[in-house]
């Protein structure tokens, strides 16, 4: 099983992943938890170049994919052969976000090259954090180039996850309450699915 939490700047997407991860822990599921782009080696050194440096767009989308290919050659597809729930802090919905919508590459164009690069998997949920970018700013420390754009720009860009987030697989969850509200929602949806596997 995968779940990717997706959602924009400052909505939670770590502190949640961190939450659900404990909770499996403690009840023994076994998992595995990345972040993207991030990951292997490989991918944690492509980060840094995904964040700071100034490159066009396809060149951020290639740089992504080649990250997560080599993520799910090296950490999900085996993760995944051994029955662990793999976790994931932004996945194929941010690639569709950030580089088909706000990038302006096309979500149809987006999705074709990463079924082409075999990185479109498409997880089992995707928990969409959703809370007004204002409030979710004053959350964060602006440090990479997208944290830094301005308030339109997240505008758009919480509309785009809210237009991509009609599969069976989305739930969106309103992120702008106590944590412990916005924990017991997501653990709830993650118990009834995992039970439902077992």
């Amino acid at each position: 099983m995968i779940i990717s939490f997706e959602g924009g700047e400052g909505t939670g997407k770590s502190t949640y992943t961190e939450l659900l991860c404990a909770h499996l822990d403690k009840y023994g599921l076994p998992r595995l938890s990345l972040r993207e782009p991030g990951g292997s080696a490989f991918s944690e050194k492509v980060r840094g170049l995904f964040f700071h440096e100034d490159i066009d767009v396809m060149t951020e989308l290639l740089l992504v994919l080649s990250s997560r290919r080599e993520n799910i050659v090296k950490m999900i597809t085996p993760a995944l052969s051994e029955g662990r729930i793999v976790i994931i802090d932004r996945f194929i919905d941010s690639t569709l976000a950030y580089q088909g919508v706000m990038g302006g590459l096309g979500v149809e164009k987006v999705r074709a090259i990463m079924e082409m690069t075999g990185t479109w998997l498409e997880p089992d949920l995707t928990i969409v954090l959703d809370i007004d970018p204002s409030v979710a700013l004053e959350r964060i420390v602006p440090g990479d180039k997208f944290e830094l754009r301005d308030l339109a720009y997240h505008g758009r860009l919480r509309q785009a996850f809210l237009d991509l987030a009609t599969g069976a697989r989305h739930r969106v969850i309103d992120a702008d309450r106590p944590r412990d509200l916005v924990s017991r929602d997501i653990l709830s949806i993650v118990d009834e699915m995992t039970l439902k596997r077992r």
